[in-house]
């Protein structure tokens, strides 16, 4: 009966510690990987610097060019839907620009190169409103040095960038970084 025991004790503990080890992994995971690093520009703008220019459509056709919001405050994050520390910080996200749509601020959602269908799909499951753009060669993501998501750049009304945070963040962080960005 000993000998049984432990035979079937090991045949169910192996796979259930392999389990545990990678829920706890994906649950630790600030941030995710949205493809390998290109050899190219994929140097993050430092804090104080302009932030890149670019132009994307949005998911009703309408270009988004982010110089055309100089004098708001911008929250501008580099998101996809296969992330869950993305999935996470969205309604978080809802509620900060609920919040301060009235006072002169943007929030930009890039998506890291996925169809537009699927973008559309979790946007409108999830109920979110702000403005979502899809980065579908990579260029933007790049220019901004997001290799890994979500990431997020706090602009001022100049253009300049006056916070970054890679990985989730709580209501009260982005909150914080949008203070700062509004002087």
């Amino acid at each position: 009966m000993g000998i049984w025991l432990r035979r079937s004790t090991s045949r169910f503990l192996w796979p259930a510690l392999v389990l545990l080890a990678v829920a706890l992994s994906l649950m630790a995971a600030p941030s995710c990987t949205p493809s390998p690093p290109d050899t190219g520009n994929d140097q993050r703008p430092e804090v104080g610097n302009l932030a890149p220019d670019f132009t994307l459509t949005d998911l009703d056709g309408n270009s988004v060019t982010l110089s055309h919001f100089r004098g708001k405050v911008i929250f501008l994050n580099f998101w996809a839907s296969w992330c869950p520390p993305c999935r996470a910080e969205m309604p978080d996200m809802e509620a900060i620009y609920q919040n301060y749509k009235d006072q002169d601020v943007v929030v930009i959602g890039v998506n890291v190169n996925e169809a537009e269908n699927a973008v559309r799909q979790f946007v409108q499951q999830g109920g979110y409103s702000w403005t979502f753009v899809i980065d579908t060669t990579g260029e933007v993501t790049r220019s901004y040095g997001a290799t890994a998501i979500p990431a997020s750049f706090f602009i001022d009304r100049e253009g300049i960038i006056r916070a970054v945070s890679i990985g989730s963040m709580s209501q009260e962080v982005m909150a914080s970084h949008l203070a700062e960005a509004m002087g």
